[in-house]
């Protein structure tokens, strides 16, 4: 098992060595205060720093007092990094090439999760998404740890392996708190699965009050319109980059991320012409940023940020994203207008309280009217970025969404 620690490695240090270092700290830690801390196990068979909640959760936790460990499950080339804290240790299964993750690669993580749930004896088991509820039902069982199950993503109906759907339904009756990101998820998997309404919370995928940027607004013109996140053709269609380019220079398209699975080549399409000079070019690709912060200072010095879903779609997460897509919220709390998709839900939540503009994703047309409001519209636009960072600060932050579940895992600490 590699391990990755928030700590000053020295050229010839062993992972063994390393592990070894930090639990005697968290050691001395404890016996200093003449307390154990409580512990905290985070699991699911991926890289957990792609998923903004569980960075807010385990930053929570730590503030709280709790020692979090993560085990993640890398994929080579999307080399993402959780935030550095002393009472945060990272231990991994070796990378794979892609998103699938084979039979022995998830066989792997779950008995590396059971040895590392006896070895470290946590308080709490935080699992997440249905790879992640066998090892977390089993590290639970193992220990007498509580569960906590969270899900991120839900998988299409009847498309799950079957193994894999008995896992999720067990854990989700015996965890002591289940957790999703939009309540019309919940209800269709509450429905599925049958478990009880006491335990269920809907926490929003929303930043930490201390990821609000400063209110200083980027130079302007011309209009820099945003995305973060995976790139495809579903969630950055080629049409607004079609549109960007219409505009005659007022405005440019910054994209920051990595493209999602089966959509690889798909960025050179959005930028175009590897003759065009990237001075002249209004479609710019800055790549991957693996730290979060670093991310959302991208985010602070443009003025629009996209956050598009298609209007019609088979994909049962793509019509239940309310809520559960960071982008918005995201773009908000860093100051800038939003452009939505054309969506009743979407609406409701970010236009109507006056936040951004609607368009239709893949109209044009649509997409250069609304790029061109936001030009001859400056101020109305400000006030637009204003009112959302606003509600950030004072309700929509993970602070605030995800108190209630820290107020359980308080009490489980004090038992």
């Amino acid at each position: 098992m590699n391990v990755r620690q928030h700590i000053n490695r020295t050229p010839g240090t062993s992972a063994d060595s390393l592990a070894a270092r930090s639990d005697a700290k968290a050691r001395v830690e404890a016996d200093s205060s003449g307390l154990r801390r409580s512990r905290v196990l985070f699991l699911q068979a991926t890289e957990p720093a792609n998923y903004p909640p569980l960075i807010h959760a385990s930053m929570l936790m730590t503030e709280a007092g709790w020692e979090v460990t993560f085990l993640s499950a890398p994929i080579s080339g999307h080399e993402v990094a959780l935030p550095s804290h002393p009472r945060v240790t990272i231990r991994a299964i070796s990378s794979r090439r892609s998103h699938v993750i084979s039979k022995v690669a998830y066989s792997s993580y779950t008995a590396t999760a059971a040895g590392l749930a006896l070895r470290m004896r946590p308080d709490v088991v935080y699992a997440s998404d249905p790879l992640g509820a066998g090892p977390g039902l089993l590290a639970a069982c193992l220990t007498g740890a509580q569960l906590i199950y969270h899900e991120h993503d839900s998988p299409q109906p009847g498309m799950l392996h079957p193994i894999l759907m008995r896992l999720r339904a067990a854990a989700t009756r015996w965890a002591q708190l289940v957790v999703f990101p939009n309540g019309e998820r919940a209800r269709i998997a509450q429905n599925e699965l049958n478990f009880a309404d006491d335990r269920l919370h809907i926490v929003w995928n929303v930043p930490r009050r201390a990821e609000l940027a400063a209110c200083t607004a980027p130079a302007e013109p011309p209009l820099i319109v945003y995305y973060h996140g995976s790139i495809s053709p579903e969630r950055l269609p080629q049409s607004v980059a079609f549109a960007v380019r219409r505009m005659a220079g007022r405005a440019r398209l910054r994209i920051a991320g990595y493209e999602a699975p089966g959509a690889q080549g798909y960025v050179r399409q959005l930028v175009g012409s590897d003759t065009e000079m990237a001075a002249d070019n209004p479609v710019e690709y800055i790549g991957v940023v693996p730290q979060r912060t670093d991310l959302l200072m991208q985010a602070a010095r443009a003025h629009v940020g996209l956050a598009l879903m298609p209007c019609q779609s088979n994909d049962f997460n793509m019509r239940h994203m309310t809520g559960a897509s960071n982008k918005p919220f995201d773009y908000m709390a860093n100051g800038l207008a939003l452009l939505v998709s054309d969506l009743p839900d979407w609406k409701a939540m970010f236009i109507d309280p006056g936040y951004g503009m609607a368009c239709n994703p893949t109209d044009v047309d649509s997409i250069s009217m609304a790029l061109g409001w936001f030009i001859d519209h400056p101020e109305a636009r400000r006030a637009m970025a204003a009112r959302g960072r606003n509600k950030i600060e004072t309700e929509w932050n993970y602070d605030k969404q995800f108190r209630a579940v820290l107020e359980s895992l308080e009490s489980i600490k004090t038992k």
